[in-house]
């Protein structure tokens, strides 16, 4: 995105979202809106000279913006509140938008709790929600074999965390098993790890998840060397990254649209209630507990939780990160098909530096073209 783009963007979203401020205050009449909403007109029309659509997706709180990340800016913060309070993840203006339907969508910005408003698409916008389902991508990697290992292994780790939720012990002896059969497949099939599990519903994807951050984590790991007992625990880290969800409330886990802020608050300790989890749990390596308390930690100190102090994460926590944005990024949603090596690519190396740690991301990325192009000479980035 150029300099020029990105500065126009950012007015787009600060005039829609003021619009959408002022409607809430008055009226979505009120000769404010309109002044607002005829400018925020102005730079869509300058957007379009490149683009005969604008796509804006939300992939992990984050506003991606034609395949590029947007600069969390005021306006850019207060334009992803607006989306998550309508359950939207997904919005696609076209070229041709009459002043009308730039209208509606200021109306739909300025939602509230006391005011609902109805979300329709029209000629020219499009709005999506995720679906929370995964979709086989063997169109990438061969690898049948390994796909069938990790579907066996979703549902395994759905028995192990289901008793976990009911307040067994951890079985980790079985979740050793789990991981201990992924790096032997791996011996056999390192070109396969893409080949994820069958479609999931939405109750399983956690399960399904952690399985896919272990695949792609183990494969890192490995692409840098390492071997042995340490490979083991970055393997046991990753499957056990998200434990701390199943002491989160199941209506939470389940809600089908987006949280409200207290949900979200809830939802926000599963980092911390997983680690002491783990942390209590008798032979669950320290590598686990620390990742699975930084995982949602960023390369930039933004994320969550928070350090009052300055804080150096883990390898395994930079990494389970990188793997969770990709695991992100290939999921498939209800308004569009899961995005491919090139578009994902273009997303990862924006973030490189400021979200992902950014050696490893090109590692992982150069790792990627690598696995699909075996027979050409790797790709440094």
């Amino acid at each position: 995105m150029s300099l020029r783009d990105k500065d126009r963007l950012e007015k787009l979203l600060r005039l829609l979202t003021t619009a959408a401020a002022n409607a809430t205050l008055y009226n979505l009449e009120h000769l404010q809106v309109l002044r607002l909403n005829k400018q925020a007109m102005v730079e869509l029309q300058a957007l379009f000279c490149k683009n005969d659509e604008i796509n804006l997706k939300m992939i992990d709180n984050l506003l991606i913006y034609n395949n590029q990340p947007v600069p969390e800016t005021p306006p850019a913060r207060r334009f992803i509140d607006a989306l998550k309070r309508n359950g939207i993840n997904f919005l696609r203006i076209t070229a041709g938008i009459y002043n009308e339907e730039l209208l509606g969508l200021i109306n739909i910005l300025s939602k509230s709790a006391d005011r609902p408003v109805a979300i329709n698409s029209s000629e020219h916008l499009y709005f999506g929600q995720l679906e929370v389902r995964r979709r086989v991508q063997g169109s990438l990697f061969p690898g049948w074999e390994l796909q069938q290992i990790a579907a066996q292994e979703a549902d395994h780790l759905l028995e192990i965390y289901d008793a976990v939720r009911a307040g067994e012990n951890l079985d980790l002896t079985a979740v050793h098993h789990i991981v201990d059969g992924f790096i032997a497949s791996f011996h056999h099939q390192k070109d396969a790890f893409m080949a994820f599990a069958p479609l999931r519903s939405m109750d399983e994807y956690t399960y399904t998840h952690s399985t896919n951050i272990c695949i792609l984590n183990i494969a890192q790991a490995q692409s840098l060397g390492i071997e042995g007992k340490l490979l083991t625990d970055i393997g046991l880290a990753a499957m056990l990254h998200d434990v701390g969800k199943m002491f989160v409330p199941h209506d939470i886990l389940a809600k089908a649209g987006q949280l409200s802020e207290t949900e979200w608050h809830i939802m926000q300790q599963h980092p911390v209630l997983g680690a002491d989890y783990l942390l209590k749990t008798p032979g669950v390596p320290r590598l686990a507990v620390v990742t699975a308390y930084e995982h949602h930690m960023r390369y930039d100190g933004t994320g969550y939780p928070r350090s009052e102090h300055p804080w150096t994460q883990h390898l395994c926590s930079h990494m389970t990160a990188i793997s969770d944005a990709y695991d992100a990024m290939r999921t498939h949603r209800a308004y569009d098909e899961a995005m491919d090596l090139d578009q994902i690519t273009t997303i990862m190396l924006n973030l490189a530096g400021t979200k992902l740690h950014p050696q490893l991301t090109r590692n992982f990325i150069a790792m990627l073209r690598r696995l699909e192009s075996p027979d050409q000479p790797p790709d440094t980035c």
